[in-house]
């Protein structure tokens, strides 16, 4: 029974290798952007009005029209750039859902690269399965990083251990500068590039001092839920911190994944930051383009686009001919 399943195993497996080897897949096919100028999801949270999702729209398409001249998605050659817009805010402070109806809105362009080919009928058709897609994120602070720090405060059981755990979670190591691309505009080693009023930081450092405080107070409340091993635990970044000065807990705190706490306040090149809170210009406009994210292939500054995938080649051939300028200037600040 065991040779038989083993041999159905090899049998499917070598059809479905063959399969894929049989596609006829048409990279001098000429393509063409598929947008349907469409928001979906939950832009209704946001209370706009008629004319305010009007006015987004129109910032949407502008953003979608500046990235569709660039050379690669203006004339493309054997994939199909398909555009969709999704909004999908993190409304949620605790267990609690809050109101979204003074918020500025964030919502995500999500660009796929979809190869064409040809199927069993002669039809030309679009792949869009799992094919490299950047995403531009508008106004979401949260994507301006992939690597948060996990903490959870539901071992806790209290609305409390929740909403301080989502604070330490918000919490990321600085990726390293991939290229500067002009004021303003920034490629990261997380595969992000971040386009901001370059009058107002995005990031601030994370202190020592304030860290080690949400950090106890977690665990706190966690000897009183009575989790195994928190007194331990926190008798331990109780002493790390003890162990500081009250200036050295002033400083901007480093990731160390040698401490319980995982902090230092020796200097190195995993420094702590968070998102500023007072990035955002309230003054303006909610629809407003303050901040852009792109999720995006940003090893193609330094390498070759030599990609077996066609998405993914004309995907780093898109970044290698990104022009930043015309996004910078979507900006909007007073």
């Amino acid at each position: 029974m065991k040779t038989l399943v083993v041999s159905l195993f090899i049998v499917i497996n070598t059809a479905y290798l063959f399969a894929q080897s049989e596609t006829q897949w048409l990279p001098d096919y000429p393509g063409k952007l598929t947008f349907h100028h469409k928001i979906s999801g939950e832009i209704e949270k946001y209370k706009l009005t008629p004319a305010e999702l009007i006015t987004y729209q129109k910032k949407i398409d502008a953003i979608v029209e500046t990235l569709h001249q660039n050379p690669v998605l203006k004339n493309p050659i054997g994939f199909e750039p398909s555009v969709n817009v999704l909004v999908w805010p993190d409304d949620k402070l605790g267990y609690k859902t809050i109101s979204l109806a003074d918020e500025i809105v964030g919502s995500r362009i999500a660009i796929q690269f979809c190869p064409y080919l040809r199927d069993e009928s002669g039809n030309v058709k679009k792949h869009c399965m799992e094919v490299s897609s950047c995403d531009v994120h508008l106004n979401q602070p949260k994507a301006t990083t992939e690597k948060y720090l996990n903490f959870t405060g539901s071992d806790a059981k209290t609305e409390e251990a929740y909403i301080i755990a989502q604070r330490l979670s918000k919490i990321f190591i600085k990726p390293l500068v991939v290229k500067e691309l002009a004021e303003g505009v920034t490629a990261y080693s997380s595969g992000i590039i971040i386009v901001s009023n370059p009058n107002r930081p995005y990031w601030i450092p994370v202190t020592t001092g304030n860290f080690f405080d949400l950090l106890l107070k977690l665990w706190e409340l966690g000897i009183k839920s009575g989790i195994t091993g928190a007194p331990d635990v926190f008798d331990i970044i109780k002493a790390e911190k003890e162990a500081l000065t009250q200036e050295e807990l002033k400083l901007p705190a480093y990731f160390d994944n040698g401490k319980i706490s995982q902090i230092t306040v020796i200097q190195n090149n995993s420094p702590l930051i968070r998102f500023n809170p007072d990035y955002f210009d309230r003054s303006l406009p909610r629809t407003s383009i303050q901040l852009i994210a792109m999720h995006t292939l940003t090893d193609s500054f330094i390498m070759d686009c030599d990609y077996k995938e066609l998405a993914y080649q004309k995907h780093c051939e898109f970044v290698k001919l990104l022009d930043v300028r015309p996004l910078q200037a979507l900006i909007e600040v007073k």
